[in-house]
């Protein structure tokens, strides 16, 4: 990626959100296909008892429509925030 990288076109913030709403939401916007840059935010789930589930399901999902994708810097969310480019 370019390193003068311009901002997203849209943030979407999935916080709160199951797998299942992820994936509806995510589908809908990729279908209007209006964005060539957007931030997921999916958060770390650092204080989670168990094993982040929204963030691996997100990037799975990403890796199967081909879609591309990096992890945000620290400062637009870090790691618990991708860039990506439909």
């Amino acid at each position: 990626m370019n390193k003068y990288q311009k901002t997203p076109e849209i943030i979407v913030d999935l916080h709160g959100y199951t797998s299942q709403k992820a994936k509806n939401l995510l589908d809908k916007i990729f279908a209007e296909g209006r964005y060539s840059h957007l931030r997921v935010i999916t958060g770390k789930c650092a204080y989670r008892e168990h094993d982040p589930v929204l963030a691996p399901f997100v990037k799975s999902y990403l890796q199967k429509k081909n879609i591309k994708f990096n992890p945000a810097k620290i400062q637009d969310g870090g790691e618990g925030a991708l860039e990506v480019f439909p």
